[in-house]
């Protein structure tokens, strides 16, 4: 059997970042989400690779909601322009879930909640409310049901309440993986990053969920590379971008590398703001490229989740 990776990009714009007082690494009018995006699907025409896109489905309106009375925390959304796509195109983005379904390649459209909210931190009948704004949401847009799930933050969802809303698999981080631990601080932490540390190792059903493992950080995109409109933190801009290019690469191809010889699996993944830049951008696709050909020599296979998800059963 060869080896089998999967690639996810999560589309959230404003609502991943808002939150945390990041917005400033957006482009103001997502000119630069919107381009990124163009060109990843023209690539993934090209070589045929396809993608989950986890998208936070406020994103699918072109409307804002009549209410937005759903048992989050006071001030939840007071940051969140009322408007509509055109004066607030980072929290409103139906136009990017239409690229994707317009795409040549079969792409899965999966969620991320309804908010990006961290499914651990809010109450059962909040996390009720998002899904059931998710599938409302999707209907309406003409989308199948989600069967898969980003949680943001990789924050932890009730399994029941999976299986409520047929939720079948989750990405999860690399400490729910049999003998995987995260980095208990941040000199281990700046490590795993520089050195590409990633859970190589098969998805398994926990509780009728399928759990497919990744790391903390963002993989396909380098947190030590400027991401999106923001610059790298101090420590690692203390490196050459030159080297820090070069070892982004190598990381790359080495997980492949040793995930091809154990006949294993790895889930690659990134947000689509951190690709939006001249920086990035070439080392993703170089490497997209380099997995297509390995592709065509049955070294490997490319799996979304809903299909990583029907053999894992």
């Amino acid at each position: 059997m060869p080896a089998t990776v999967t690639f996810s990009v999560e589309i959230e714009l404003g609502w991943g970042v808002v939150q945390y007082g990041k917005l400033d690494v957006l482009s103001p009018n997502r000119e630069a989400e919107t381009s990124a995006l163009k060109r990843l699907l023209d690539l993934c025409d090209e070589i045929e690779v396809p993608i989950t896109f986890n998208v936070v489905g406020h994103l699918l309106r072109d409307t804002p909601l009549k209410s937005y009375d759903s048992g989050h925390k006071a001030g939840w959304f007071d940051d969140v322009p009322k408007t509509g796509p055109e004066k607030a195109p980072r929290f409103y983005a139906p136009d990017l879930i239409n690229d994707i379904r317009d795409a040549s390649v079969n792409h899965e459209i999966c969620t991320h909640t309804f908010t990006h909210v961290e499914c651990a931190n809010v109450s059962p009948e909040t996390l009720r409310w998002e899904f059931d704004k998710v599938m409302k949401t999707h209907e309406n847009f003409g989308l199948d049901q989600p069967i898969s799930l980003i949680p943001p933050r990789h924050s932890p969802p009730p399994r029941k309440i999976l299986r409520e809303y047929d939720i079948e698999i989750v990405r999860s981080s690399r400490v729910r993986a049999p003998g995987y631990n995260e980095a208990t601080n941040r000199l281990q932490l700046a490590l795993d990053i520089l050195t590409g540390t990633q859970p190589i190792t098969s998805p398994r059903v926990v509780d009728d969920i399928v759990e497919t493992y990744c790391t903390q950080f963002p993989s396909l995109t380098a947190p030590f590379l400027r991401s999106g409109q923001a610059d790298p933190h101090p420590v690692f801009r203390a490196i050459p971008q030159t080297v820090r290019r070069r070892l982004h690469s190598r990381n790359l191809t080495d997980v492949l590398s040793t995930a091809i010889r154990q006949d294993s699996y790895i889930h690659i993944w990134s947000h689509l703001w951190e690709t939006a830049n001249g920086v990035q951008w070439p080392l993703i696709e170089k490497f997209l490229r380099h997995v297509s050909k390995l592709r065509a020599t049955n070294q490997l296979s490319i799996r979304t989740m809903e299909e990583l998800n029907r053999e894992a059963r």
